[in-house]
């Protein structure tokens, strides 16, 4: 999926199970074959629920408004994480704050429980770790950014600007040497003002984001606040320039080591003799062009 602002999509009951209060979702991508989603949730009351434990790696962070999860008060720009199994302490929220609420290897389910699902509980539904899962807990407004960000992507960076990014890491369960596509990562990353990248790129893992703050052209169209995309592995993108004010943050997703591996002169034909059509006003689009909502415009034909 390509450029999902979430304006464009329709609000439904959140899949909050045990909990008590109004809470609505809209969402943003949703997996119907294991309940993996990644939603915007917005508590038009207040709400909470017992101590207890997801049935899905569960991520949670906190555009605006406040929640309560134990003893600590979790205000705007917080991020928890819990790995599937992991109990919880008991969680409320406040009416009105809004979140976006990540579910990954599982579905929505929540079991009232004092104590975790299992003896032991993995960090993670990909993880290649052999260490115990934990309750990560980060106030992204008390960190600073990263001054380069070399040093968290693999490959060879001769003629790349990634260096230039910087981030803010939530989560981080590292790939093996030899596997990227193992372990997971959550990160804040921010496109300084102007910052911008000529070559296509493309992974090993799957990359969603939903856009912060900010705003950022590239091959798909325009990046503003609100919108939302999900990119399986190994789909090129890329010409990206940051907006000239503020530059972008972006929450991103991954599903493993983010290795960027680029490319130039790309092209992409498409040929054919129309046999009893116009070209010009009946024909075809290309298959497998990714879902796009309506405020991004429709596409040019050609992904530029």
């Amino acid at each position: 999926m390509e450029l999902i602002q979430q304006n464009d999509l329709c609000w439904h009951l959140a899949e909050l199970p045990r909990g008590n209060g109004k809470v609505m979702q809209r969402n943003l991508c949703y997996d119907e074959e294991n309940g993996a989603a990644s939603t915007k949730l917005r508590f038009d009351s207040g709400w909470n629920r017992p101590a207890g434990y997801h049935h899905a790696d569960t991520e949670w962070f906190i555009l605006n408004g406040e929640a309560k999860l134990g003893n600590r008060t979790l205000t705007d720009g917080t991020y928890f994480r819990a790995p599937a199994g992991l109990k919880m302490p008991e969680l409320s929220v406040r009416e009105g704050t809004e979140i976006l609420l990540f579910r990954e290897y599982g579905d929505w389910g929540f079991s009232i429980s004092e104590k975790n699902r299992n003896s032991f509980v993995p960090c993670g539904g990909n993880t290649a770790s052999d260490q115990a899962g934990e309750l990560t807990i980060v106030e992204t407004a008390e960190m600073q950014w990263t001054e380069k960000v070399k040093e968290d992507w693999h490959g060879d960076q001769k003629g790349m600007k990634q260096a230039d990014l910087r981030h803010k890491w939530l989560f981080r369960d590292p790939a093996p040497e030899k596997d990227p596509k193992k372990g997971f990562g959550t990160f804040l990353c921010w496109a300084p003002p102007g910052w911008n990248e000529h070559q296509l790129m493309h992974h090993p893992v799957f990359e969603e984001a939903y856009t912060v703050d900010g705003k950022m052209d590239y091959n798909f169209g325009q990046l503003l606040p609100g919108t939302y995309f999900f990119r399986p592995a190994m789909v090129k993108h890329g010409h990206f320039i940051a907006g000239e004010e503020k530059g972008t943050i972006l929450l991103i997703r991954v599903d493993g080591q983010l290795i960027n591996w680029a490319s130039i002169n790309a092209s992409v034909t498409v040929k054919a003799d129309a046999l009893n059509y116009d070209p010009k006003t009946q024909g075809p689009v290309m298959a497998g062009l990714p879902v796009r909502s309506r405020s991004t415009g429709p596409w040019d034909g050609t992904g530029w």
